[in-house]
């Protein structure tokens, strides 16, 4: 039988914890009043949910693991009846952080996981020995199409595998997705009928949520082969839906975005390894962004580890490529390659912009530091 178990730090204290876990537990599924009739009191505490068990742990202070099973009627395949049955009205609550929700193989069947995964993006640009290099299109934003057409030439010429659109670029006068697309596309043409490589180019596509998935519809179209997803700017069930529609059959790049009011305390909101982890590879993501480590807006590298291995740990759906971003340099680079391994794509931006001689020559030194052994 499908369930779920939800696992939440909980800071309170030890004299309130079991008190404090059953009140959480009737407070996300049912709980019958006083003046509700003995028959339908009972009809809803069928609904109940369960404390499981309740654990100390000090790993953000003094705390306990609470963990709560969910009767079937809580357990729909979808994510917002899922996320506002364990964790809604927790939301508001300042001490309750929701660490990890724990899926029975038949439900997590219901959902659809990554078309492609690492193996399908791999074989897309053709490097199956080593981590893959992405560089962002940074300086498109306010510039015009034949500006964005050289950058995407000289990250061609530098080597780089993935050249992505900047999160930020939007549907503006200046690069429209309709020009944006066969120009970025033309340069790799270009390059390539030199270097005799592919890039894979990443389309940032936006725009209004019911108009979104004809928007990628457009974008593939004009041969998009890679589209960027700000997931947290429209939900988690966009990504789902996005990955659901046969005609969009390229991979999706979950960008992180507006994750960040969710995942930094320690006392509250959704632990990264559960939103940018687990739950972005069950909607379908092929590839995830998410804050690296080695800056500072990144998550710790403990924490890290658990995001890269809920991505790619071995399950009946395919493996989604960590790619660890923000903070990462020519000198981070072999700490990217000793942390995540082969199975990850290193994200390298501002640093091959800025490199001396430029993009191209940037995105040589780029490859180069990580062929390097």
């Amino acid at each position: 039988m499908a369930h779920i178990e939800a696992i939440y730090y909980v800071t309170e204290e030890k004299e309130h914890i079991e008190l404090k876990a059953e009140r959480m537990a009737t407070g996300l599924t049912a709980k019958p009043w006083q003046e509700m009739p003995e028959s339908e009191k009972e009809q809803s505490l069928a609904y109940k949910g369960k404390v499981v068990s309740i654990k100390e742990d000090a790993a953000y202070g003094p705390g306990y693991l609470v963990t709560i099973s969910f009767p079937v009627a809580y357990e729909v395949p979808d994510f917002p009846s899922i996320l506002t049955t364990t964790y809604g009205r927790l939301s508001y609550e300042p001490n309750v952080k929701l660490i990890d929700l724990q899926f029975s193989d038949d439900l997590v069947r219901l959902f659809p996981g990554p078309r492609l995964g690492i193996e399908g993006i791999r074989d897309l640009v053709d490097v199956h020995s080593r981590p893959l290099a992405m560089s962002v299109a940074k300086g498109a934003i306010g510039r015009s199409v034949d500006s964005f057409h050289e950058q995407v030439l000289s990250h061609c010429y530098g080597g780089i595998d993935i050249i992505q659109d900047d999160e930020r670029l939007f549907e503006h006068d200046w690069t429209p997705l309709e020009q944006r697309v066969p120009v970025g596309l033309a340069a790799i043409a270009e390059a390539a009928e030199k270097t005799g490589r592919t890039p894979l180019y990443v389309v940032n596509v936006t725009g209004k949520t019911f108009e979104l998935k004809e928007r990628v519809k457009e974008a593939i179209g004009l041969g998009a082969p890679a589209i960027l997803l700000n997931v947290f700017a429209y939900g988690i069930d966009v990504l789902q839906g996005l990955r659901e529609d046969e005609e969009i059959d390229v991979p999706i790049f979950a960008h992180s975005s507006l994750a960040g009011m969710m995942i930094r305390s320690k006392q509250h909101g959704i632990s990264s390894r559960l939103l940018l982890g687990k739950l972005m590879r069950m909607a379908g993501a092929d590839a995830v962004l998410f804050p690296s480590p080695y800056g500072r807006m990144g998550i710790n590298h403990e924490e890290a580890q658990h995001v890269k291995e809920q991505l790619t740990q071995e399950l009946t759906m395919k493996p989604t490529f960590p790619i660890p971003s923000a903070g990462i340099d020519f000198n981070t680079i072999e700490d990217v390659k000793k942390d995540f391994g082969k199975e990850v794509i290193i994200n390298l931006g501002g640093s091959v912009h800025r490199y001396t001689g430029g993009i191209e020559e940037g995105g040589k030194a780029f490859i180069q530091a990580i062929e390097s052994n």
